[in-house]
């Protein structure tokens, strides 16, 4: 694959473990992209040992331009390249309003240096299609057959209107060969362990296993939470992943309960109760993130790293309050001071 930037090397795959869907920083007074801090908090992820998710949900990816879109794509791909992560896979969320808009965009995200797509089911007309499940299905297939990039399904009910697929749902489409894996930041583990048991079984992987091995380094349909609050359990109920924006804040200690907890489900006891101890940890820094929203994590980044490195949020976002600049400077004073602690 040839990339925006010049550069050409083999495509890269996805490989199980942690993954941060950044937040795109944006210039106080016009609103404008701040590539060099977008590039920044690529670097700074990435060498951690976290993949990169671009134009998520906490990217605002909904309120930018295709342009834009195109552009932050190949600024991260730019990025890890000149870092000297040009295997390191770029995912971008390519989610529009219509299978058209979604398809153009993956194409366009392709043609930036993207190596895989996230996509989100439209929510706009949810009042409209009703149970027509089918329709929703036809959706997905549509982008998978013409993306020129693998595929991971977003699973988020919060930001589609309510739409929530099933665990039969994405097992049907996980047969598609351009589909990789499912971000379910719908919370439900029992879902993903549901999908995990389809997607791992022998009739399956005779079905899709080759294919698979060209997206992903392990072969496996990847499968994970999109908060970190719940990765330990995910991890024991058969999940591959987490992509978490709580990565933009605390990279290091997310990647380190990913190390330990494998180590700790593969027999060490001592490990798997060190990672309990990181979930613990983890999961109520998760809840200030969440709870503290796109603001909060741009704050942080600010405030802990560098100014100008989270940048402000579009409206209509509200700017932050100072009660929630207290709380981040306060609630997340220890966890960043351990983070910093990690080598």
């Amino acid at each position: 694959m040839t990339q925006s930037n010049g550069s050409s090397h083999a495509q890269p795959k996805w490989p199980n473990g942690p993954g941060v869907p950044l937040t795109t920083p944006f210039k106080p007074g016009n609103d404008e992209i701040d590539h060099e801090a977008l590039a920044s908090q690529v670097v700074r992820c990435a060498k951690a040992g976290l993949s990169i998710v671009l134009m998520g949900t906490t990217g605002e990816a909904s309120m930018m331009s295709n342009a834009e879109r195109k552009a932050a794509a190949a600024t991260g791909r730019k990025a890890l390249d000149e870092a000297g992560l040009k295997d390191a896979p770029l995912c971008v969320g390519t989610g529009g309003g219509s299978a058209q808009t979604t398809i153009e965009l993956c194409k366009e995200a392709a043609e930036a240096g993207a190596s895989h797509a996230l996509v989100i089911c439209p929510g706009y007309f949810a009042f409209a299609m009703g149970q027509q499940r089918q329709a929703i299905l036809g959706f997905f297939k549509a982008v998978f057959d013409k993306s020129p990039i693998p595929v991971m399904i977003y699973n988020f009910p919060g930001a589609a209107s309510g739409i929530d697929l099933t665990a039969e749902e994405i097992c049907e489409l996980a047969e598609h060969p351009n589909c990789f894996g499912v971000k379910l930041t719908c919370g439900n583990i029992g879902k993903g362990t549901r999908v995990a048991l389809y997607t791992s079984s022998p009739e399956f992987l005779k079905r899709r296993g080759e294919v698979l091995k060209k997206h992903t380094e392990t072969g496996q349909f990847q499968i994970g939470p999109g908060f970190v609050d719940t990765l330990l359990p995910a991890l024991t109920a058969r999940h591959t992943m987490c992509i978490t924006s709580t990565g933009c804040l605390f990279p290091k200690t997310i990647r380190k309960l990913y190390l330990t907890a494998v180590k700790g489900l593969e027999g060490d006891m001592k490990s798997f109760q060190e990672a309990r101890v990181l979930q613990d940890r983890l999961a109520r820094a998760d809840g200030i993130s969440v709870a503290t929203s796109f603001v909060g994590n741009k704050f942080f980044l600010d405030h802990y790293i560098s100014k100008g490195l989270g940048g402000e949020c579009r409206l209509p976002l509200a700017p932050i309050t100072d009660a929630t600049k207290k709380r981040v400077i306060e609630e997340f004073a220890e966890d960043w001071e351990f983070e910093q602690s990690l080598p």
